[in-house]
Order: structure tokens, then sequence, then C-alpha cells
């Protein structure tokens, strides 16, 4: 039996019918999890990203991140089959832009997930593919 996605957990029974399957729910329940720190927030001490405090703006963040980030992703929302996340470039207001490839509903789905390099917060948006 497919895990319900997080935010589902908290949701109405209307409510998880009437958007359940969009991908703008897809996309509120990743940015959800990612906006969750690991040990604050959530029940299982394992939820969320980790604690990067020492390393915000360092390399070691840029090198951590896509990995834990699929992580998350793939743990945390089923619907998005196979989620492949990548690094794909920095700006100067101290951003990190991720594409995270995977497939929902039988299509091929492309979404941008943009990571604050000293606050942790993080977008995530939908991209054509």
């Amino acid at each position: 039996m497919a895990r319900a996605p997080f935010l589902d957990k908290f949701a109405t029974r209307r409510e998880r019918s009437d958007s359940r399957d969009s991908l703008e729910h897809v996309m509120h329940n990743i940015e959800a999890v990612l906006n969750t720190k690991k040990g604050y927030g959530f029940f299982m001490h394992d939820f969320g990203l980790g604690g990067y405090t020492e390393k915000l703006g360092t390399r070691e963040l840029v090198e951590a991140l896509p990995a834990e980030i699929q992580q998350e992703v793939t743990r945390h929302e089923p619907r998005l089959v196979e989620p492949e996340v990548k690094l794909r470039g920095r700006d100067s207001a101290l951003w990190l832009y991720f594409d995270c490839k995977g497939t929902f509903n039988g299509q091929p789905c492309h979404l941008s997930l943009m990571f604050h390099s000293t606050t942790g917060r993080v977008r995530v948006q939908a991209e054509d593919t």
C-alpha cells in the first residue's frame, strides 16, 4: 500500500480528495518537508533537512544538500516517482538552485528547488518540460 504524502495527515477527507492529485499539492508538500529542520516540527526525529547552522554558506553545505534533498523527497512525497536532484547553480543573493526530475501521474515532471544558503529557506516551482 502506498504511503500518504506528509501534508495529507493533517487534511480533512474532503481536502484530500479535492486536490490530492494536483502538482501544486505535490510541490506544497515537498516545500513543507524541506522547510522542516531535523529534530523540529514533527514527531519523527529524522524528518526534514539536517541542521546546517554551522555549514550555512559553505562548500560542505553545497556538497551535502543534493543527496539529502533527494532522500527526503523520495521518502515523503511518494507521488513523485524516482526523483533525481541535481545542483544547477547559485546566484549572488545566496540562493542555490536545484533541478528535481521525476515522474508524476505517469508524465515527466521537472521542478525547480531553491535553497537559501544562509537562512535554509526552500521554495519549489514547476518547470516546463
